[in-house]
């Protein structure tokens, strides 16, 4: 229905109005009832269903008390089956019972109800069974008991199909009130949207066109469609307006062209940025705005009272500004931009940079111009410039990246430290120089340090261009916007491969033996007192074995020292053969060894490795052109079974080892107690 067919006067409206409403409200009313109506239906259907359970039970329990007690008077079971087989078929086909209107069961029912009447046969054969038979027939009564389960079972599915389909029923209900109550929204809505379309919008407009012209708006106009009431009072109102804007209209366009251009000026004058000064043709200021006031240090009103130019400018300056405005006063240049030092009035100076042009006030040329206060930016330019000299000739490689690793810019001393130029790196990430040496938890680790703090610095194995790994330190640094979020990273590294080199050379040499390239007794010492701290925190035990070869001072004597220490070599070698890697050999000096073997769950377990030691020790040695032969001395001491300490535990293997050399060397011994007789004392083996 178009808008435009619709009733047109208030009356015809309202009566639409109330016409929906009554139709509405029949409509409701109607469509409850049949929901109610389909909704009781179902729930006599149910009631029947129920009391034919019911029946089934009696007819049952009366049949059997009947058949137990035959003396009693007869129950009268003859109305009960006919009651129950009148509802069953008052399910099948509808009709009345129990004083309740019945609709057929549903079609998907209808299996359910035909095994309720075939159980319902069974039932009645086994109550007439019974009936006739003699006292104490249990073969009837069983009969009875379970056709009457059955008929129960096949009773209770239907029931069970009906709530099924009640519920159902009653979810249609449901849904059909939240389709009407929708229905009725809709309505309603429709209704209001009629209502404030046709009525109160074109109230709430003619309302608005009044404020509007109270307010002294004469322009304002209502859009309300004629053919009503409140169109005609919309097109009066309309009229009155017009004629009233069309007295306005010739001042209000006199008075807007110079509005317009005073809040310009003003505007640009109350600036806070630029200074803005206007001077004549003698190169005097008449105006200046609160900002230049600020740049140059005067009053406001001494410089607009006519500050001439020679004030401000001086020497080279004042000719530099006076050829500028008498480049505009001449009209040979109608703008102009330059550069200089002014004098503010305690005598600091001040570099400007100054834009002009010319105008006409009051008839006569007048300069007019804007200069900025560009002292800060001319020192950061000159840091910025001394800053790139830094940058460029410092023998520290510096690398700048964006947030996310991408490499930005790189300085000389970057490309002379890994031969990647910039046109190699820029636009990638630092995984250029990647050596593989590091793994995914290392960088993580980093990146993770960045994040929290900005800063992260250490050793990292790269890679040059050429291929060649290098060591350098490398530090990183973040600079952050104001907003906090990150504006750049900046890395500083150098090339350190050397300086680690020999910094490894020195620790080795301080930790290994110079012969037999074993860890000394300072490196023992350090991992004896880490295993311990395992064990303590957790781990498992440990063992201690002390060395000692036997007849080294002899070959030492008879073949000389370079043959004793090939020797000691040897040996190194087939201690380190004999030990799993997590094991560790160790010279303490001369010719005593340990091996700390660790993770021993068993005090046994080591007594096949201690025979691997020995068996292997005493193979020939061939040094030059002599065979050599010599065993060892072996005593084992576990922690913290044999001592709490670094100390008690290599005292407690150096008995146990000299123990083995009394009991005739080439052999292993662990330590008992009864070691630290007066027997076995001897010197503190950590003294050497």
């Amino acid at each position: 229905m178009r808008l435009d067919s619709l009733p047109r006067t208030l009356r015809q409206k309202a009566s639409l109005a109330f016409i929906l409403v009554v139709l509405l409200a029949i409509g409701n009313v109607s469509i409850v009832q049949f929901l109610l109506r389909e909704s009781d239906g179902v729930a006599a259907t149910l009631n029947v269903a129920g009391k034919m359970r019911m029946l089934s039970q009696r007819i049952g329990l009366e049949a059997l008390v009947a058949h137990q007690h035959p003396d009693l008077p007869d129950p009268a079971l003859a109305d009960l089956p006919s009651l129950f087989e009148a509802a069953h078929d008052t399910l099948r086909r509808g009709g009345h019972a129990f004083g309740l209107d019945i609709a057929p069961v549903p079609e998907a029912l209808a299996s359910q109800l035909r095994a309720v009447g075939l159980a319902w046969t069974r039932y009645r054969i086994a109550v007439d069974a019974l009936a006739v038979a003699s006292a104490g027939d249990r073969t009837a009564v069983a009969d009875l008991a379970r056709t009457g389960a059955d008929l129960l079972a096949r009773t209770e599915a239907l029931m069970d199909g009906l709530v099924v389909q009640a519920r159902m029923v009653q979810q249609r209900t449901l849904y059909g009130a939240y389709a009407l109550f929708a229905l009725d929204l809709m309505l309603l809505a429709l209704a209001g949207w009629v209502v404030f379309r046709r009525i109160l919008r074109p109230i709430r407009d003619l309302v608005k066109q009044c404020r509007a012209l109270a307010a002294g708006d004469y322009a304002a106009r209502s859009a309300l469609p004629p053919g009503d009431e409140l169109g005609e009072l919309g097109r009066v109102l309309n009229d009155s307006a017009a004629h009233i804007e069309q007295l306005l209209r010739d001042i209000e366009r006199e008075h807007a062209a110079l509005a317009e251009a005073q809040a310009m000026f003003n505007g640009l004058s109350d600036n806070t940025v630029a200074g803005i000064y206007m001077a004549d043709e003698n190169l005097r200021f008449i105006h200046a705005n609160a900002r230049m006031a600020e740049i140059l240090g005067y009053p406001q009103a001494e410089l607009a009272a006519g500050l001439p130019f020679d004030r401000v400018f001086v020497g080279p300056a004042y000719e530099v500004a006076r050829a500028q405005a008498l480049e505009r006063l001449s009209g040979r240049t109608a703008r102009t931009r330059y550069e200089c030092v002014a004098r503010r009035r305690d005598g600091d100076p001040i570099e400007l940079e100054i834009f002009g042009s010319l105008m006409s006030l009051h008839g006569r040329p007048t300069l007019i111009g804007i200069m900025f206060d560009i002292t800060e930016r001319k020192r950061a330019e000159a840091s910025a410039r001394r800053a790139a000299l830094v940058y460029a000739h410092t023998s520290e490689a510096m690398v700048v990246t964006d947030a996310n690793g991408v490499i930005q810019d790189i300085n000389p001393a970057f490309t002379a430290v890994t031969g990647y130029g910039a046109e190699d790196v820029v636009g990638r990430t630092m995984a250029v120089l990647s050596s593989g040496r590091h793994d995914k938890d290392f960088y993580r680790a980093m990146w993770a340090r960045l994040r929290e703090t900005g800063r992260w610095s250490g050793d990292i194995h790269n890679r040059r261009k050429s291929g060649e790994e290098y060591v350098e330190r490398l530090s990183i640094n973040t600079s952050y916007n104001q907003d906090g979020s990150v504006n750049c990273r900046i890395g500083l590294f150098s090339d350190v491969t050397e300086k680690r080199r020999r910094e490894a050379s020195i620790w080795h040499q301080a930790h290994y033996d110079h012969l037999t390239q074993l860890p000394n007794r300072q490196m023992f010492q350090e991992n004896l007192r880490r295993s311990i701290e395992h064990t303590r925190q957790g781990g498992l035990p440990f063992a201690l074995a002390f060395l000692d070869l036997d007849l080294f001072k002899e070959v030492n004597d008879t073949l000389g020292h370079d043959a004793g220490d090939q020797l000691l070599r040897l040996v190194a070698r087939r201690l380190g053969e004999c030990v799993r890697n997590s094991d560790m050999v160790a010279r303490l000096g001369g010719d005593e060894f340990t091996l700390i073997v660790r993770d021993i769950r068993n005090p046994d377990d080591v007594l096949p490795l201690c025979g691997k030691v020995l068996e292997s020790l005493a193979q020939p040695y061939a040094l030059g052109d002599s065979v050599a032969r010599i065993s060892a001395s072996m005593g084992v001491a576990f922690y913290p079974r044999d001592g709490d300490s670094a100390s008690e535990l290599l005292r407690a293997a150096d008995l146990a080892m000299y123990a083995a050399k009394e009991h005739g060397r080439n052999q292993c011994l662990v330590y008992e107690a009864g070691m630290r007789g007066p027997a076995h004392v001897r010197a503190d083996p950590q003294s050497g």
